[in-house]
């Protein structure tokens, strides 16, 4: 739109752009040098102001840095799970087809947002390393037109200016946002030919602008030298602000996003902030879209910026710090100090300062006793012991207050029982679960928005692929019409799971449940689900090669008498099920002489009648196992289900993979079968 507008349209939007952005900025400078100091204390570069002598001690405990790592690495674990972390749900009443739907929805953004593209879960690794020390971030989600794709980017809390305001406030309520957004010169001549810009973008130099004390504070840190000759690197500084402003002076502000170039003080773009229809007409009575997500550590009941590690741990690092330094340096007085002191000129000795060399004596003129009436030497007593003291209770309250005690973080020095271990961890993760649960509830925010997006830009079909839990590549079509708006979708997260010693707690505790259970016992398919999800809790691969499977086709239908079931299984596509209390023996009879008398079977009839006859005989073999596992140890054998009046009074053994013993006879009612089907 800045195109349409009239020079002085376009000189009132960038001065009030400019002259926000400033005041906002100034008004918060308080609280970037709060936060260029935190970052300092997390790589331990904090200097004492005044130290004692130079060279003095600068060592620092990385409390903050430690607490800081150790609930990143915890909450990646717990809010992406797995591979697919993305759940699509139904809204109202779900039909098939919206399940249908849900699914397609779940497994494309899946594959959208770490297939298609690579930084985003990098990002989100980034996210959760800075969250806890700054309190605040936020991700900024649109469609790019130049990558034809959703966008999530990362914004640092610095890099969104927020206008001053008392008490806590939502950040879709705040009507002015700046972002602050470095660009190549390049990039932007591109976008200015490409239409995206119009008028000048000026590279900025080092003298032009107040840089950043946070993005300062991380170059001092890690000794970035400032990159003050931008002859082949020229960046220029675009301030984004989504705004509220009187376009068409009807006494009602409209949102906008306007870009104003910071060096040559003219608008860029302006664009409008909210919903239209086919044909441009404003809904949802202008609305305005937001496009930032905010991610809070604690919440702040007075503020706007959430409260993180630096509000809580950085007094005491800095207090930790100061007694470490001091018991250091009382530590090299007490060594390097008391070998100086003070020598009398009476002595008459050859220098103004005396050198001790190892293994040699030094002839002086003076006496003994002149020397020992002429030299003072200092006698320091080295640290204090109320210093090591209270060094101890200020960082045991840090551990505490941070969460990185020794249960947590796996260094426990005491031998404890399990369960007792568990206890003492699950409790001190309570605090983290409901941060976990804040995040995740900001990442589904997110996750809505790229679902909005999706809904919008994306092509009317769209292919992808997705990797089965057995490694396989399955190829899928997404929809667009799939993104209505009676789907919603959430984040795959258990904030609270946090570890891997709960997931396993639980894993173990819903196994042992299941594997007594007689209702589940009773029931192979349950049972084999059973033993497929602990395997899966407890991070087993590859559990197809190691669990058997057994045909559990057809439309649930039951047939008991061999015969018939065998013409099922020949002459139709489909087979019968296979139930625990059939007459196993009966029919594994009647299958094999199938198999080896009837001729002129077709591979897939072959194929079909080896798969039922294989779970008919390891059903069989489950229920003889169950049920000798239910008598207990010393019991002559498992009692077989209920026999079919069919059944031939035969004895039958099964070994240890289920399969029939060749020493068992053949023949009776089953061979006559086969005879009359032959």
């Amino acid at each position: 739109m800045a195109g349409k507008l009239t020079d002085e349209e376009r000189q009132e939007i960038a001065g009030r752009v400019l002259e926000t952005y400033t005041s906002d900025q100034q008004a918060r400078s308080g609280w970037m040098q709060q936060h260029a100091f935190w970052i300092k204390l997390y790589f331990l570069q904090d200097v004492p102001k005044t130290p004692p002598w130079p060279d003095s001690s600068t060592e620092g405990i990385p409390i903050l840095a430690e607490a800081v790592n150790q609930f990143s690495a915890r909450a990646y674990k717990a809010l992406f799970p797995s591979r697919t972390f993305i759940k699509a749900v139904p809204i109202g009443k779900p039909d098939p087809k919206s399940k249908e739907r849900a699914e397609r929805v779940s497994n494309h953004m899946s594959w959208q947002l770490t297939a298609r593209d690579r930084t985003y879960i990098k990002n989100k690794s980034r996210l959760l390393h800075a969250l806890p020390l700054h309190g605040s971030f936020f991700t900024k989600t649109y469609y790019s037109p130049y990558k034809q794709r959703p966008v999530i980017e990362n914004v640092r809390p610095a890099d969104l200016v927020i206008p001053y305001g008392i008490g806590s406030r939502d950040l879709e309520d705040i009507e002015r946002k700046t972002h602050v957004v470095f660009l190549s010169a390049n990039k932007c001549a591109r976008m200015t030919e490409d239409g995206y810009f119009i008028g000048d973008s000026t590279p900025i130099g080092m003298d032009e602008v107040e840089w950043n004390p946070v993005t300062k504070a991380h170059d001092d840190a890690q000794k970035t030298p400032p990159n003050d000759t931008r002859k082949y690197d020229q960046l220029c500084l675009k301030l984004e602000q989504h705004m509220l402003f009187d376009l068409d002076k009807d006494g009602i502000a409209e949102p906008y996003i306007a870009t104003v170039d910071y060096q040559s003080r003219q608008l860029n773009r302006l664009s409008i902030r909210y919903e239209v229809d086919e044909l441009g007409n404003p809904t949802n009575d202008k609305e305005p879209i937001e496009y930032f997500t905010h991610y809070q550590f604690l919440d702040n009941p007075d503020g706007f910026y959430g409260l993180g590690f630096g509000h809580l741990l950085a007094p005491i690092n800095t207090a930790v710090n100061k007694l470490l330094r001091q018991t250091i340096d009382a530590g090299t007085l007490s060594t390097v100090g008391n070998m100086s002191g003070f020598v009398s000129k009476r002595l008459a000795l050859p220098k103004d300062k005396l050198e001790l060399t190892m293994g040699e004596f030094t002839a002086v003129a003076a006496s003994t006793d002149d020397i020992k009436s002429g030299i003072f030497q200092f006698e320091f007593p080295g640290p204090n012991a109320a210093l090591r003291d209270m060094l101890t209770i200020l960082t045991q309250r840090a551990d505490r207050l941070a969460t990185v005690t020794e249960a947590v973080t796996g260094q426990t020095d005491k031998v404890q029982q399990p369960t007792a271990l568990l206890a003492l961890i699950e409790q001190s993760l309570q605090v983290f679960s409901s941060i976990y649960q804040r995040i995740a509830g900001s990442l589904g925010d997110e996750l809505q928005k790229v679902f909005n997006i999706n809904g919008k830009f994306m092509s009317p079909e769209e292919y992808f692929s997705v990797q089965d839990d057995d490694g396989s590549v399955i190829g899928k079509h997404a929809f667009r019409d799939d993104y209505a708006p009676d789907l919603q979708v959430m984040p795959i997260a258990d904030p609270q799971m946090s570890t891997e010693r709960q997931k396993l707690a639980r894993a173990e505790a819903e196994w042992n449940f299941l594997s007594t259970n007689q209702l589940v016992l009773q029931s192979p398919s349950h049972y084999l689900n059973a033993s497929r999800r602990f395997l899966k809790a407890i991070g087993s691969e590859s559990i197809d090669e190691v669990l058997p499977s057994f045909d559990q086709g057809g439309d649930g239908m039951r047939e008991d008498d061999p015969t018939k079931e065998g013409f099922i299984i020949v002459f139709s596509d489909v087979a019968p099920r296979v139930f625990p209390e059939q007459d196993h023996m009966a029919h594994i009879q009647f299958h094999q002489d199938l198999l080896d008398k009837v001729q002129g079977l077709s591979e897939v009839q072959i194929a079909r009648l080896r798969r039922h006859l294989e779970s008919h005989k390891q059903i069989m073999f489950f229920v003889q196992k169950m049920g000798g596992a239910r008598q207990g140890a010393g019991q002559p054998g498992a009692p077989m289900a209920p026999q079919s009046s069919m059944a031939p009074a035969v004895a039958q053994s099964v070994d240890a993979n289920g399969m029939m013993g060749q020493d068992q006879p053949m023949g009776g009612e089953s061979s006559v079968a086969a005879g009359q089907m032959q």
